[in-house]
């Protein structure tokens, strides 16, 4: 009895996870049967990678002023520069900058909650990552990171910083602790002849919700960021251009506020910085998942096509000229 006793009391007495936005586990939980309410992701990390249609953490959290931004770190620099090697682990840091939405909550720690009394909102941030291949598939092999060391096998400790998605494709913030900025883990590279790789990194600054026990899973007003960095393979010729005058790797929209700079920061060796921008507003290639976007009326220059045909007439009439816009002429000049 005595041990029941004790038994109770450390499991009263340890802390609890509170969740004011799907983290660790519930972004593999069924989106209406499962997890806390119901609330899982489906299995969807919402990293903004092509499999995706590019959705990232704005889908569920509204209305984000676009004011953090993101930074992903290596522990071997060369990975930025040179490129990776295959069959190569990397241990990477994945922070984000500019915190501001929950800074008001950070003193409380893990000491915030429902469990507590009086309640207190959390400073809960987020983020979510995948290297995905030129296809647009998820390339190597992605673990957590935990006690100065990666976890490639066995379970890794209930408070690493990330977990990996249950099908090894994605990993995202585990939600252990509150007040986090910085998110630890590892990816192993994949074969030779993968070429370019691109991480698709999205993060989340929580507003602590709207402040009340009631509703404190509120997503609204939290602040967002998204990115993707390419990492070319060492000693890989550069792929292909396509069609057209540029060969620039595809960046989210900058006009959004975002700020992902990719800092490569060597753990080990004086911890050297090298910088690596990237342009949000370089040329770009367009993806076969955007076209439909391109296809859409108002990104045509003349999106009427009877407008068109009436001005090719009227423009025939006077100058007796046709052709050069695609549409037949009548030539009456009953204008």
């Amino acid at each position: 009895m005595k041990r029941l006793l004790i038994l109770i009391l450390a499991l009263l007495c340890a802390p609890a996870i509170a969740h004011a936005f799907p983290a660790g586990l519930q972004f593999d939980n069924d989106p209406m049967n499962a997890g806390m309410q119901g609330d899982g992701a489906g299995g969807i990390p919402f990293t903004g990678a092509p499999r995706w249609a590019g959705h990232t953490c704005d889908v569920c959290h509204t209305n984000a002023p676009h004011t953090i931004g993101l930074r992903v770190e290596a522990d071997h620099p060369e990975i930025f520069t040179d490129g990776w090697k295959p069959k190569t682990t990397y241990h990477l840091r994945v922070i984000l900058t500019g915190e501001h939405a929950g800074v008001a909550y950070k003193a409380s720690g893990d000491m915030c909650g429902q469990q507590f009394d009086p309640y207190t909102p959390c400073d809960e941030n987020g983020f979510a990552i995948e290297m995905d291949d030129p296809q647009g598939v998820p390339a190597g092999k992605l673990f957590a990171f935990a006690n100065g060391a990666c976890v490639t096998t066995g379970t890794p400790p209930p408070d690493a910083d990330t977990r990996v998605m249950k099908d090894g494709t994605a990993a995202t913030h585990n939600g252990a602790h509150m007040g986090q900025t910085t998110w630890d883990l590892c990816w192993t590279s994949p074969d030779a002849g993968t070429r370019t790789i691109t991480a698709y990194v999205t993060a989340v600054d929580g507003n602590g919700g709207d402040g009340t026990a009631d509703f404190p899973n509120d997503t609204a007003g939290d602040d967002v960021a998204a990115g993707a960095v390419p990492l070319p393979e060492a000693g890989a010729p550069p792929l292909d251009p396509q069609t057209g005058g540029c060969n620039a790797t595809d960046a989210s929209d900058a006009s959004g506020g975002l700020l992902l700079v990719a800092i490569v920061l060597a753990f080990r060796s004086r911890r050297a910085l090298a910088l690596v921008l990237l342009l949000g507003g370089a040329c770009v290639h367009v993806r076969p998942h955007q076209r439909e976007t391109l296809a859409e009326r108002k990104m045509k220059f003349s999106p009427d096509p009877s407008e068109d045909e009436l001005d090719l007439h009227m423009q025939e009439s006077r100058e007796g000229s046709s052709g050069g816009y695609g549409s037949a002429g009548g030539g009456c000049g009953c204008n």
